[in-house]
């Protein structure tokens, strides 16, 4: 504690990243469409996935990180890293297998085919 001074504040948590690195979607969230392409004028077209990388691995400057995510967030899906994925379209179709009916719900069957 400096003498005649304000105590010194606590030490702020990192984001689980390099310390040289940055979130290309801004701090606590991650692209969760690795595949999108990002294209800026000047600059190579880049999977989002890959930026994400370098985000974290320190590749991309601190100027890049800071104008990243206002770009990137709806073309790389950027999302909480705590949330939960959206579900897949498929994870809603009943299974078709033994008795049951993907129409009427599982465990149910048709009774009137016609």
């Amino acid at each position: 504690q400096p003498t005649g001074g304000a105590p010194s504040p606590p030490p702020v948590a990192q984001p689980s990243v390099d310390t040289t690195g940055c979130s290309v979607c801004g701090e606590g969230k991650e692209v969760t469409n690795p595949d999108a392409i990002f294209s800026f004028p000047g600059q190579p077209a880049t999977p989002c996935g890959n930026l994400q990388d370098d985000g974290e691995d320190g590749v991309l400057s601190s100027d890049q990180c800071n104008f990243l995510p206002t770009l990137i967030t709806l073309l790389c899906d950027c999302q909480p890293i705590d949330a939960p994925s959206p579900p897949s379209p498929s994870a809603n179709v009943q299974p078709t297998t033994g008795t049951g009916c993907s129409v009427c719900g599982i465990g149910k069957e048709v009774t009137n085919p016609d």
